[in-house]
């Protein structure tokens, strides 16, 4: 007899297996209600005297929360909350100390507390947060694969400073120097030159000192490139697709996990999304009082576009274009001299999605890496690559805790990460 989950019992099964921790004890004397949680709900355990040997009812009693407990028993028809009850036959306990570091079903302990006990937090409604984001994750594979994309796995380890930066964490390898990717950026472009429309799920690391709620050192990156392409704009076509493909399935699939964390579906919106460049959001921003520093739209200017496209286009996306050349990795196409074929999307007034088309000619490639500063003959085998057919090809990345933690409209990225890196967290 296998076990089963919450959901799957009803009064009509006659014997189950179940597993789980407790999340309340109810002792009247010669009767005690355990109240079960495992990953998809809750029950309910009733050791009733006569019922059960007085062994097990003396067990009941001395239960803590979030003991471990395994129990086969009968199910029977209960005016309970679920609707039954299971009287046990057989117990095994693994009794949790108490108390617990952390508060699971109140809410009390600080983000810190609840990271670093984490599998201790994941017994509370908070384990929803990563089921959404699994159905994230899924939704986007299904997507691409429906498209005839092509998943595939790019090494972690590279010689290649991806993006070019100083924000790279230094490995050794053997008698060797070498990174923590940034990106599957290059690799992923190597393959769209054979396998012409390829996606990747995997880790992505930043070296930034950053301390941000939407930031991380290490994160999951949502990632894709195609070949062929005309122009950025069947990039932005595919992304608006896409989204509303993940926001239709977390309706759909999802809804019992928004409704556990008190959060409702995002709302499935039709493409296309307002598309503005660079420039424009530079003068919407200089018209509400905001001046770029540099050539980066703040957060503060993030949230003021949001805000424009929702109240203006009733839309939560909002595409920016045509980024300039001093801010973009070299790996980028020009628009002219000052300008490049990139993008970003804005959602809920934070950017979601950065991508472009890139640069597949060789000399053009080379020189721009020269002009970033960068030395052509590190970049040795990834650069000869452009010399044997390189397509016109271009893609886009996403963050996978971002997106999850927008769309739940979460305080912090860490609550969407299981185990979160920044500057200060290396454990657990």
């Amino acid at each position: 007899m296998g076990k089963r989950f919450s959901t799957s019992i009803t009064p009509e099964v006659q014997k189950v297996t179940v597993g789980g921790w407790v999340k309340s004890v109810r002792d009247l004397g010669s009767i005690v209600f355990v109240i079960l949680n495992d990953r998809e709900g809750s029950l309910q355990l009733t050791f009733k005297e006569g019922d059960v040997p007085t062994d097990m009812l003396e067990t009941a009693k001395e239960l803590t929360p979030s003991s471990a407990i395994m129990a086969k028993g009968k199910v029977r028809e209960a005016n309970n909350d679920y609707g039954f009850e299971i009287i046990p036959e057989t117990l095994t306990v693994n009794k949790a100390e108490a108390p617990l570091p952390v508060d699971i079903f109140k809410g009390t302990s600080g983000l810190r507390q609840r990271i670093k006990w984490r599998m201790l937090d994941l017994r509370g409604e908070d384990k929803a947060i990563f089921r959404v984001r699994a159905l994230i994750s899924k939704a986007f594979e299904d997507f691409l694969l429906a498209r005839d994309f092509v998943r595939i796995d790019t090494p972690v380890l590279s010689p290649y400073a991806t993006e070019g930066g100083a924000d790279v964490f230094k490995v050794k390898y053997f008698d060797r120097e070498s990174y923590l990717r940034q990106s599957p950026q290059l690799y992923k472009q190597l393959m769209a030159a054979s396998l012409e429309k390829v996606f990747e799920i995997g880790p992505a690391f930043r070296a930034e000192p950053s301390h941000t709620t939407r930031h991380l050192t290490e994160f999951t990156s949502l990632d894709l490139e195609m070949a062929w392409i005309e122009g950025i704009g069947e990039l932005l076509d595919l992304a608006e697709e896409m989204f509303k493909h993940i926001f239709r399935f977390l309706t759909n699939e999802g809804r019992q996990f928004f409704n556990a964390l008190g959060k409702v579906p995002p709302r499935v919106q039709r493409p296309p999304f307002p598309r503005i460049t660079f420039q424009e959001a530079r003068n919407i921003l200089k018209e509400h009082g905001i001046k770029l520093e540099g050539k980066e739209i703040s957060p503060e200017g993030e949230k003021i576009l949001g805000q424009i496209a929702n109240d203006k286009h009733n839309s939560d996306f909002i595409w920016i274009t045509d980024y300039p050349w001093d801010v973009r990795p070299f790996y980028h196409m020009r628009k002219g001299k000052t300008r490049t074929k990139s993008f970003d999307l804005l959602y809920r007034g934070e950017e979601i999605i950065t991508g472009s088309q890139r640069e597949h000619r060789f000399d053009i490639l080379k020189q721009q890496m020269i002009e970033k500063g960068l030395a052509p003959e590190n970049f040795g085998y990834y650069l000869k690559s452009f010399k044997f057919g390189m397509p016109p090809h271009g893609g886009y990345a996403c963050g996978l805790a971002r997106l999850t933690a927008l769309v739940l409209k979460l305080d912090n990225i860490r609550e969407a990460t299981l185990f979160p890196r920044d500057p200060e967290t290396l454990e657990p």
